[in-house]
């Protein structure tokens, strides 16, 4: 079905498109439409904690290590764990926006990639979702992991895990940005009661009223 019938279905149903974007671009309407300076000083702040944390804890590996080589033997580890969990955490990512898309009751979830931007999705193919149904999507994997991550933090693990489990946390919040900024955007215009509908077929993405 082309962009034109399929939004013919919507505008029969009294809808209008208040904007859209194409998959290829959601990077340049994500920064046309950046969230405000309190959420990005929020966001900022708690990747520089997280950030500490890790430097801070480096250095402990450092002062705890009897020899310079057991200090990058557990460097090493810790490195090759977090690329491990950083490649593992975006399948699992995407697989909780599709469960969450389900639990709402989407009927066509597909995923896919935007290779030059390095984006990957979970998008739910001509379905209908308020603001408060997207929050709960773009949220599922950040709370579910956040979570995850905080429990596996806590295990009795070395402190290379230790260390390595706060850079996967740390990939992970940047990998939640761009769910961040499109609740960001919903919420900012809550008040015009705006649905999203993803066309999956033509990569666009809409944003509607009725």
């Amino acid at each position: 079905m082309d962009k034109e019938s399929f939004l013919s279905v919507y505008k029969a149903a009294g809808y209008s498109v208040v904007d859209s974007f194409a998959y290829d671009d959601i990077k340049h309407f994500l920064m046309q439409h950046k969230p405000g300076k309190l959420y990005l000083a929020v966001y900022t702040a708690v990747l520089l904690v997280v950030s500490f944390f890790i430097g801070f804890l480096i250095v402990v590996l450092w002062k705890e290590a009897a020899t310079f080589s057991q200090f990058l033997e557990k460097i090493f580890l810790c490195l090759s764990f977090s690329l491990l969990g950083c490649a593992i955490i975006i399948p699992i990512h995407e697989f909780i926006h599709w469960l969450a898309y389900k639990n709402e009751g989407a009927a066509d979830v597909r995923f896919g990639a935007i290779w030059k931007s390095f984006v990957f999705y979970a998008a739910a193919h001509n379905f209908v979702a308020d603001y408060p149904s997207f929050r709960r999507v773009a949220l599922a994997p950040f709370l579910i992991l956040l979570g995850l991550l905080a429990l596996v933090f806590l295990f009795p693990i070395p402190l290379w895990g230790r260390i390595a489990v706060l850079f996967i946390l740390f990939f992970h919040l940047s990998c939640c940005s761009g769910d961040f900024m499109m609740l960001s955007y919903m919420r900012r215009n809550r008040t015009l009661n705006l649905v999203t509908v993803d066309d999956i077929e033509n990569r666009v993405t809409y944003f509607m009223k009725k």
